[in-house]
């Protein structure tokens, strides 16, 4: 792995730990579908606005020697809706409401799953190779995960618990399926205006959803905002939607997909970091020890791959 890439997907970690704090922040306040069509819409509209201070006009920012937006062929438009929607809009509507339901701690541990969707899908979809080792790593990742989750007799109630774990288990697999369509438009289109369009047409993609949930929602949408509740917001979108997925795409240039999934697995190492500075949540010594067991598999999986591998797109 190039120090480069490594140093882009820690920094997109970072982000993503501190991000899985702040959502659950934010959820406590605001609708699950409102935090992420405000996180999408005003984080694309941030990016635009410095495409445009760079004097480039989204519709005709650079890409890979063409002349823009409208120069995507049908394969590309394919990747960017897939990444949008699988990709990102139903991860996020997921991963917040899940957050609503557990701790910050758990969901920030069950996030890493991505990293072990992402190795799965990066060997399926895109044919890069993971050898014994790799695997091995895999297993002790999905392990120490499952240790995770189980809290003791007085933590919250499984009911609700168990529901918020599944919601951002199935968002995480969702992010995971995103690093096949992120790694190949990285090859072909620029790091800045795809991360724009990525996130600009995920909001639209929830629009309808938020729509269906308001007309359906018995007791309406959640909204309780407070000052600080847009600080916070503010910062959950400047972190994790705008530097860390601009972070991450660009460590797509330099890391094969699988890599850039092991990389993700120092996520829980910041969000537990975060939410015992922020939450003053608490750690029991089966959730200490399953996280230990996670980060020595995600450790075994980066540390295991010594010679180059083939990646076919």
């Amino acid at each position: 792995m190039h120090i480069r890439g490594i140093t882009y997907a820690v920094a997109a970690a970072f982000m993503f730990g501190l991000g899985a704090v702040l959502a659950q922040l934010v959820g406590l306040a605001m609708d699950a579908a409102l935090v992420a069509l405000l996180a999408l819409a005003v984080g694309g509209l941030l990016l635009s606005a410095f495409l445009a201070l760079m004097g480039t006009p989204l519709v005709s920012a650079s890409q890979a020697g063409n002349s823009g937006l409208f120069a995507l062929k049908r394969r590309d438009w394919i990747d960017l809706l897939l990444l949008s929607s699988v990709g990102t809009a139903l991860p996020l509507l997921l991963i917040v409401g899940g957050l609503q339901l557990t701790s910050a701690l758990v969901g920030g541990f069950l996030l890493q799953l991505n990293g072990v969707a992402a190795l799965l899908f990066a060997v399926l979809l895109l044919r890069e190779r993971i050898r014994w080792k790799q695997a091995s790593g895999i297993a002790l990742l999905l392990a120490g995960s499952v240790l995770v989750i189980f809290k003791s007799a007085s933590g919250v109630a499984w009911s609700s618990g168990l529901l918020g774990d599944l919601l951002i288990f199935l968002g995480a697999v969702g992010l995971g399926f995103g690093f096949v369509p992120a790694k190949r438009l990285s090859a072909r289109v620029e790091t800045l205006p795809l991360t724009t369009y990525r996130l600009l047409i995920g909001a639209a993609m929830i629009v309808p959803v938020l729509i269906v949930h308001l007309l359906t929602a018995a007791h309406g949408l959640l909204w309780q905002p407070s000052l600080a509740f847009w600080g916070i917001l503010a910062l959950y979108i400047v972190t994790n939607f705008c530097l860390g997925y601009l972070a991450q795409q660009e460590g797509f240039r330099l890391l094969k997909a699988w890599e850039m999934g092991a990389m993700m697995q120092t996520v829980p190492l910041f969000s537990t970091v975060f939410a015992l500075l922020l939450l003053h949540d608490s750690m029991t010594l089966l959730q200490v020890a399953g996280g230990l067991v996670a980060i020595s598999g995600g450790l075994v999986v980066v540390l295991s791959d010594r010679r180059p591998t083939v990646s076919v797109l």
